[in-house]
């Protein structure tokens, strides 16, 4: 029986340090790698009483289902252009019942806000034009992602929200 006593294998000082090295090397290397794709695909969704609104999560639920049983459908079109001051919107909305007729709406507002920046958000005027359509126009500091929402209430005073995302940039709708 023989012992190998081969050089290769054996660990000196030098062989731990750059083992040591490589493997602090790699743990850092991997941290900042989530370092990155955390930060960069933090969608900056911000919201004030978290706490409060989270304990009324079921009312909101309830609203919802109680909303979706009226079979109402809501369509939103935007024609866009640039401006000195950003993007101004022409919007027309169209709500219509389960059965195609006009949904009547009660103080319909309209709101474009956007879900990444705080401050940003523009309430649009918009008025009913008949036939269950009403028009608005806004101006944009951007283009961009937007979230648009329309509030109103129904005609016995429940409330109507809908909303949509879209992005939006000039010229195009």
């Amino acid at each position: 029986m023989s012992i190998d006593a081969s050089t290769d294998k054996v660990w000196t000082g030098r062989r731990i340090l750059i083992g040591l090295s490589a493997f602090f090397l790699s743990v850092f290397a991997a941290n900042g790698i989530m370092v990155f794709y955390a930060l960069s695909t933090f969608d900056g969704v911000e919201t004030d009483d978290a706490y409060r609104k989270g304990r009324a999560y079921n009312h909101v639920l309830e609203a919802d289902a109680a909303q979706d049983a009226l079979g109402w459908t809501t369509a939103i079109e935007i024609m866009s252009s640039r401006s000195p001051e950003g993007v101004s919107l022409y919007t027309t909305i169209k709500v219509t019942t389960a059965d195609g007729q006009a949904a009547p709406l009660v103080n319909p507002t309209l709101t474009f806000w956007r879900p990444t920046v705080q401050g940003m958000d523009v309430e649009a005027t918009i008025t009913a034009a008949g036939d269950g359509t009403y028009q608005g126009t806004a101006q944009l500091q951007r283009e961009g992602n937007w979230i648009i929402r329309l509030n109103a209430e129904t005609a016995d005073g429940r409330p109507y929200v809908y909303e949509e995302r879209q992005f939006i940039q000039p010229g195009a709708g």
